[in-house]
């Protein structure tokens, strides 16, 4: 190596310490050489800093304050679960606390109030969350664009408050005074007629059982008009009986029953119908009930039409149908072999003037319930001679003539009573109504295929409630024509005759003085 090089290797440090001592004395940092071969960065501007520094500055206050919030929440939460209690001691502070205030400052009943919060908000959620996506169910057809929601018990209506009720349901409402298990076994129309119907024809109901359906085919040879019955089944009755019943009414030796016949199904929750769980009268309600015209005749089975009731009806039908739609009843007399004679050995007339001829020999007689043959309130003696219709006159309370009546006027059967006809017709009787005798037409009564199931204690106890239902019933109607101003009206004339006594004993002050 030369001199010159030398001497220029010795330079060059030099220089560089040269340089490099300035920067070190003034800011005691390392600064770059302009001479070096380093990168060069592009010092940002200063509106593009102040964003950055702004940014950074929100995120900070952001979660300053999430912490600030989190923080007062977890204080919050920490002084509920954990109240604060009396800084005096316990024999300083006065008197007791009480429970209420106890229960409050419990840490178990605070947590159970959070949690029932917090499941409350969840269940809400979550029944909002189901509900907004779930889709819509279709309509149905019947709701067309101008329906409009209206509640009504029609079932006939396109929408009906009874379209969700059960069967036991609807008929635990109708017959309130009877069990529910009882009437919840009903099925109505379980056979159902494929004539058609004419609504103003007579429908005659009745109730039958097993033992009495010949009485029922029996009815339906003499009857041609629209049957409605209450077949009265024991709970034991298995389903091979059941259809022989079926194929009876489709391919017996009476027509009649399938063509015009509605039978409606009962069910016993006992061994021995009729029971209190459900009594005969409520049976009767069911047939007349599910009847399908204006006007209907209830009849035991054990009786026959002898004439033809809907022909005298069909002539008269103009003065009939005034009549019945005004509340009075159409009496059909019953006639009934004498028990001295063998039923077996007569036939049943069908003409006026053979059963005169019959009662004349002493072999038929007038049968009214409760009453001696020949007697009664229906008068032989006047019906023997009569043309035309006549009023009963000497009514009593436990009269129970075959009667036709209006579906819907007519009150119904008391339901408390197991067998008791003549409750069917009191109430009419003490509103108003009149019972019309007709003179031409009658039924025939045969002997029963069944004994009654009533015993005699219960008979007992029927007669005895029945006394106090026909006070009841006194006192009832005569408050209710009074209030109605129709006390010294026609038509309260019935009550003023037959419930003077009791009403003044049981409606002293509360209706006007009896005639």
């Amino acid at each position: 190596m030369t001199k010159t090089e030398q001497h220029q290797d010795f330079q060059q440090p030099q220089q560089r310490q040269h340089k490099r001592s300035p920067s070190v004395t003034k800011t005691h940092q390392r600064k770059s050489s302009i001479t070096s071969a380093s990168t060069h960065h592009r010092i940002p501007d200063k509106s593009t800093q102040a964003s950055t520094s702004l940014a950074s500055l929100s995120t900070f206050n952001m979660s300053r304050s999430w912490q600030k919030y989190t923080s007062r929440l977890s204080l919050q939460l920490d002084a509920f679960l954990n109240p604060s209690g009396p800084l005096l001691p316990h024999e300083q502070q006065g008197t007791s606390k009480s429970w209420v205030a106890m229960l409050t400052r419990s840490r178990l009943a605070r947590l159970l109030l959070l949690f029932y919060a917090m499941f409350s908000v969840m269940l809400s959620f979550s029944q909002f969350w189901g509900w907004y996506f779930s889709s819509t169910p279709p309509l149905d057809p019947r709701f067309g664009v101008a329906w409009q929601p209206v509640r009504t018990y029609d079932s006939d209506q396109s929408y009906s408050v009874m379209d969700n009720m059960t069967t036991g349901l609807k008929m635990s409402k109708l017959f309130s005074k009877s069990h529910y298990e009882a009437v919840r076994m009903t099925e109505p129309y379980w056979l159902k007629r494929s004539e058609a119907i004419d609504p103003r024809d007579v429908t005659l109901t009745t109730a039958v059982t097993l033992d009495t359906w010949a009485e029922l085919e029996r009815i339906a040879e003499r009857w041609q008009g629209p049957i409605s019955a209450t077949l009265h089944i024991d709970h034991q009755v298995g389903r091979d009986q059941l259809q022989r019943i079926r194929d009876a009414y489709t391919t017996g030796r009476v027509n009649n029953l399938k063509l015009r016949a509605d039978i409606h199904l009962v069910r016993s929750t006992e061994s021995n119908p009729p029971t209190v769980l459900l009594s005969r009268n409520v049976e009767r309600n069911v047939a007349r009930l599910f009847a399908r015209t204006e006007f209907v005749c209830e009849m035991p089975s054990n009786l026959v039409p002898a004439t033809d009731l809907r022909r005298t009806f069909d002539a008269n039908r103009k003065i009939f149908e005034t009549l019945l739609r005004e509340g009075d009843m159409l009496v059909v007399p019953i006639f009934g072999f004498n028990h001295q004679s063998e039923r077996e050995a007569f036939t049943i007339p069908y003409h006026k003037a053979r059963l005169l001829e019959s009662i004349d020999k002493q072999e038929m007689g007038l049968v009214d319930p409760h009453w001696e043959i020949n007697q009664g309130p229906t008068d032989l003696d006047r019906w023997r001679e009569s043309t035309s219709l006549y009023a009963v006159e000497h009514y009593h309370y436990d009269y129970e003539p075959i009667v036709i009546t209006s579906k819907t006027v007519q009150p119904w059967c008391a339901e408390r009573f197991l067998d008791r006809r003549s409750a069917c017709l009191l109430s009419n009787y003490l509103a108003g109504g009149e019972f019309w005798v007709l003179p031409d037409d009658f039924v025939v009564q045969l002997p029963a295929s069944e004994e009654s199931q009533l015993s005699d204690f219960e008979r007992v106890i029927e007669n005895r409630v029945y006394a106090k239902f026909y006070w009841e019933q006194c006192v009832h109607h005569a408050r209710q024509l009074d209030a109605l101003g129709l006390w010294k009206n026609a038509r309260s004339e019935h009550v003023r005759k037959q419930c003077s006594r009791v009403i003044q004993n049981w409606g002293k002050g509360l209706i006007g003085k009896p005639e």
